[in-house]
């Protein structure tokens, strides 16, 4: 409509002016008149025709992806309604964009920071996406060549019946290849457009886990079977009214050794237990050696006597420890009850605590004992591990002590060493942190 009126009134002023010059005869009056009319032509094309350019204008750059696109002047005129609704839908469509840029980042954020193996494959099983964690699990990863690079046979058929059945697939695969042994949990979700989303989870740790927990059951079972039978027929045996009484005796001495045996292990597997608690921090202080191990012999003292073995102790004056006196007593305490147990008669057992290199202490057990064959000092520490088992057994030995000392000598931020030579004897060494010059304090002397 405003623009019909502004033609109006161009039509208006140009009659006006031909009627101004209507003392123009011939020629010249043509030539005036067809120059009004061009002119007014002109004027015309331009006030109507220079909004729909500007709309125009708007509407290419909108295109060519500049959002911030608008229309001006909105307020009035025949294009007001659609220039309204022009800035409308940019600043709509500049906001979904928005929203879909954030989501898109926020997925991408979420995807660098898993650790497990995430990535899209087209139905050629090209690789259209894969998060930086798939190139750390598998660093032969292409992805040009896809699957086939991970090494995990089978997977492509995972990935395809997936696909085929428009099902979620799982399947455990086990990485054979340069003895890596590595284990996953693979799972293909199928999309739209025949991709699917492929999740590789690194489960090794928790298949070992596994392992550790059915090996410790069984050996655990084991264990308590023995002393079990034994108070099964001992029970039965001393329901005898007719038992002599030194019989009786004897089968409750037998009673009561595998009543402490057991006693023993439950101890030992608790202890172990809380030393392998990695969350638990325990309340570690400086400590005075000297004390702490002439406290420890003499509780060890009885033992020793029993198997003819000499207990010697040597610690430097005045040394202390950071550690925790529990967890310290657990270390040093089965490394010389295993000394004890396994010497020969008339034998010795030697500790001694050292300061080492200014920040540690270096605590030692020797004996002179029948030594452990090289090839077994890799496994020692292991739970359940015995040299002889049938002799471990024997000496009332339950199999954990060493684990225990290893994982106490970790708890207390240090780390424990074996030397061994068969026929000669063992030395263990245990290093803790020495207590520094913050901690001693300047009464503490």
């Amino acid at each position: 409509m405003r623009s019909f009126r502004r033609l109006l009134v161009l039509l208006a002023v140009s009659w006006l002016l031909a009627a101004w010059g209507g003392g123009l005869e011939g020629l010249p009056l043509w030539i005036f008149r067809t120059g009004l009319l061009v002119g007014a032509a002109a004027l015309a094309a331009r006030w109507v025709l220079g909004p729909w350019r500007e709309f125009q204008a708007a509407a290419e750059r909108l295109t060519r992806g500049d959002f911030a696109a608008r229309l001006d002047d909105v307020s009035s005129g025949d294009l007001a309604p659609a220039g309204k609704a022009f800035n409308q839908m940019a600043e709509a469509f500049s906001r979904s964009l928005s929203l879909a840029r954030e989501r898109e980042e926020r997925l991408a954020a979420v995807l660098d920071a898993s650790d497990r193996a995430i990535f899209l494959l087209d139905r050629e099983g090209r690789v259209l996406l894969a998060n930086p964690s798939t190139q750390t699990l598998f660093p032969r990863f292409d992805r040009e060549v896809g699957l086939a690079s991970l090494g995990l046979a089978g997977l492509a058929s995972l990935v395809e019946d997936a696909r085929t059945t428009r099902t979620l697939q799982r399947r455990t695969f086990e990485e054979k290849e340069r003895g890596r042994g590595r284990s996953f949990i693979a799972q293909a979700t199928p999309l739209e457009r025949d991709v699917v989303v492929v999740y590789l989870r690194d489960r090794t740790a928790e298949a070992a886990l596994e392992r550790v927990k059915a090996d410790l059951v069984a050996n655990v079972s084991h264990e308590l079977r023995t002393p079990l039978t034994a108070l099964a027929s001992l029970a039965e045996l001393l329901q005898d009214d007719t038992l002599p009484a030194e019989r009786r005796r004897h089968f409750l001495e037998r009673l009561e050794h595998q009543v402490r045996r057991m006693a023993r292990l439950v101890d030992d597997l608790l202890t172990l237990s809380r030393l392998e608690e990695t969350g638990a921090v325990e309340a570690s202080a400086p400590l005075a050696l000297g004390p702490f191990v002439e406290e420890l012999v003499r509780s060890l003292e009885p033992l020793a006597a029993r198997a003819d073995v000499a207990l010697q102790a040597s610690v430097a004056e005045g040394l202390r420890v950071t550690a925790d006196a529990t967890t310290l007593e657990a270390a040093l305490k089965n490394l010389m009850d295993n000394a004890i147990r396994y010497n020969r008669p008339g034998g010795w057992v030697r500790v001694s605590a050292e300061a080492e290199d200014g920040a540690w202490v270096r605590l030692t057990v020797s004996d002179s004992g029948e030594g452990i064959p090289a090839r077994h000092l890799s496994r020692i520490f292991e739970r359940f591990y015995r040299v002889d088992p049938h002799r471990s057994r024997e000496k009332g030995g339950t199999g954990l002590g060493l684990a225990i000392a290893k994982h106490a000598a970790q708890k207390l931020g240090g780390e424990i060493a074996v030397e061994s030579t068969v026929g000669e004897g063992t030395t263990f060494t245990l290093r803790v942190p020495r207590v520094s010059i913050q901690e001693e304090g300047p009464g503490s002397r």
